[in-house]
């Protein structure tokens, strides 16, 4: 059951290092209270010591996936362009964000979205509450939303978004302006790939970074 949501403010130079990683792959103070629900919506409520340890993982756990895949990524991108970073990101991707929540104690990372490259980013319930309602403000505000924390039982979800820079639609573009050689990488790495036809500024996904907040 979800207890409630902060919403927070995060640098606009955060989000466009982190959408790089996101983009080839398949926070600051809070503005606003939680919302809370049911009977018992006091005593659930997050102390403020729950809040910053949270918000300081989630950026903590984001950048350890920054510099690991994104700087492979990088690399790839200079090295072979975005056939050679479809390649990284299909070996890479996914031990690198579980590598990254491991590197704390009681911390999983994995990004996810809604039009996904690899199945196994897919959303769930919500996952998909969460990345629609970004989507909408992102479309509305014509800026990146604020991350959120969503507060369940014994985890909180701290999400970032991330969203499309120019960059990102070397592979996430129009499928019409890809060359033959990267429509045939992401064919065979990823036959069931949804994630194109994005334009610049639109949201691509979030990193979300699970705490057990059962650990002290």
């Amino acid at each position: 059951m979800t207890y409630g949501r902060n919403v927070l403010s995060v640098s606009s130079v955060a989000l466009a290092v982190l959408t790089l990683v996101f983009a080839f792959s398949g926070c600051g103070e809070e503005k606003s209270s939680d919302s809370k629900t049911g009977d018992n919506a006091a005593a659930s409520e997050p102390s403020d010591a729950e809040r910053r340890r949270v918000t300081e993982l989630g950026q903590e756990a984001s950048e350890a996936l920054m510099q690991s895949l994104g700087g492979q990524l990088k690399a790839a991108m200079q090295s072979g362009g975005p056939v050679q970073a479809i390649s990284v990101c299909r070996q890479a991707a996914l031990p690198l964000t579980a590598a990254a929540g491991e590197s704390f104690d009681g911390v999983a990372v994995r990004r996810t979205t809604l039009k996904t490259r690899n199945p196994a980013n897919a959303p769930d319930a919500t996952d998909r509450e969460v990345l629609e309602s970004m989507a909408s403000a992102a479309a509305q505000n014509a800026a990146p939303p604020d991350p959120v924390i969503e507060w369940q039982d014994d985890v909180a979800r701290f999400y970032r978004p991330l969203m499309m820079q120019e960059i990102c639609l070397k592979c996430h573009g129009d499928p019409a302006s890809f060359s033959p050689e990267l429509t045939q990488a992401l064919a065979d790495s990823y036959p069931d790939d949804q994630a194109t036809g994005y334009a610049l500024g639109e949201l691509r996904g979030v990193i979300r970074v699970d705490v057990d907040i059962a650990k002290p």
